[in-house]
């Protein structure tokens, strides 16, 4: 019974690392999953170019595909020793005059089985360590990929907020534009009104210091004392009155000079001369021209 349990436990112990090594290998043949959860924010579409993608998800196919076929040589191959390993008990079971070579035989295969339980160990640690690796580089490419959407929204929003204010500064540009319009058309029209008021204002003011020359004239022919030698002369005189008709000064610019000595003297005797309440037509009044001639 005794030379029976040392290919029974290798036997075993290769078995269960076939068992293993299988194991691992399927667990690391499926894809991994990303965990989606309900409440994650929705993501715009981003267009890619189908035939890039379709090249992409082939080419990750087939490396899936050459990943387990290779994966599925390695257990056969596992498969195969371990057959391989039981032959050879039963051939050493039958070899009880080689007894003590095969003990050594199985104990070097022990050795061997160990060794390969070990490194059967050391990879599957390798491949749980690879396989973390990769979860590492997903989540940070997923944190990558949200921040880089982050970034993208704060900028379309950052965007939307210029344009937004860019429509808002145009729309206050425009109501400006729109309201200095206004203004100008509606300044534009009072001007028309005051020249169209002014215009007739200053009718009037002419008419109304017409009559006040025409009245100052008849003031200084009443006290102008004439001679016949004065007839069909004339004098031209400048006077400057006082807003209540004070003459201020009389002065000749031309003419004959005895009829200005008679007009000057009329100027003065009248002391006051006629002029208009009124303080646009008095302006016209204040400093005038007058010109006289006797008889008229």
């Amino acid at each position: 019974m005794k030379k029976f349990s040392i290919p029974l436990s290798l036997s075993v112990v290769l078995h269960v690392a076939v068992g293993v090594i299988l194991t691992v290998s399927i667990s690391f043949n499926q894809p991994f999953e990303e965990d989606v959860s309900m409440d994650a924010p929705i993501i715009d579409a981003v267009m890619v170019d189908q035939s890039t993608l379709e090249k992409q998800v082939k080419k990750i196919k087939d490396e899936q595909t050459a990943q387990r076929q290779k994966e599925e040589q390695r257990v056969q191959e596992l498969e195969r020793r371990a057959d391989e390993a039981e032959r050879q008990r039963r051939q050493k079971e039958s070899q009880v005059a080689e007894l003590e070579k095969e003990t050594q035989n199985q104990l070097n295969e022990k050795k061997k089985a160990e060794q390969a339980a070990v490194e059967a160990r050391e990879k599957q640690k390798q491949e749980k360590a690879k396989a973390a690796a990769l979860e590492e580089q997903r989540k940070v490419k997923e944190q990558e990929r949200r921040k880089a959407e982050e970034q993208a929204q704060a900028a379309k929003d950052k965007r939307e907020k210029a344009e937004k204010a860019l429509k808002e500064a145009e729309r206050k540009k425009q109501e400006a534009a729109d309201k200095a319009a206004q203004e100008n058309l509606l300044e534009e029209q009072l001007q028309a009104e005051q020249a169209v008021r002014q215009q007739k204002r200053n009718k009037q003011v002419i008419s109304e210091v017409q009559k006040y020359e025409v009245l100052i004239k008849q003031t200084i022919q009443r006290n102008l004392i004439v001679d016949d030698a004065m007839r069909g002369r004339s004098c031209r005189l400048n006077i400057r009155l006082a807003s209540n008709g004070l003459v201020t000064q009389v002065k000749e610019l031309s003419g004959d000079a005895v009829l200005c000595r008679a007009a000057i003297a009329a100027v003065k005797k009248s002391d006051t001369l006629p002029v208009s309440p009124e303080a646009d037509v008095f302006e016209k009044l204040r400093d005038i021209n007058l010109t006289v001639e006797p008889g008229l």
